[in-house]
């Protein structure tokens, strides 16, 4: 797979009538810090971060090596099976608590005559 190329076009903005608008998350010029113009479309400095982060993200995914991957999934999912025995024995006190508060006689107020 070759390198990914990112164009932006940085044009001038005449007639400005209504105020701009991100393309991507509709913020109001007035809500970020700045807005790249291009062709029909304008993206705000926010949503450049989002995409760089998103870009970085996958760079790091594909440079990570295999066997480090599968190492790091499977700690995960050996932490995630932790929380589901947790959970469970959780769920197995808070029905025991409950059958045994049930079970116990209530008690009856007194009436004075």
């Amino acid at each position: 797979m070759g390198p990914r190329v990112i164009l932006l076009y940085a044009v001038a903005m005449t007639d400005r009538r209504s105020p701009l608008r991100c393309s991507f998350c509709g913020k109001k010029e007035s809500h970020v810090r700045k807005i790249v113009a291009g062709p029909a479309v304008y993206i705000c400095n926010e949503c450049v971060y989002l995409c760089l982060e998103m870009l970085n993200q996958d760079q790091v995914a594909t440079n990570t090596p295999k066997a480090e991957r599968i190492s790091a999934l499977k700690a995960e999912i050996h932490h995630l099976h932790g929380l589901l025995r947790l959970e469970s024995r959780l769920v197995t006190d808070l029905r025991n608590e409950t059958e045994r508060l049930r079970a116990k006689p209530k008690a009856r107020p007194i009436r004075r005559s």
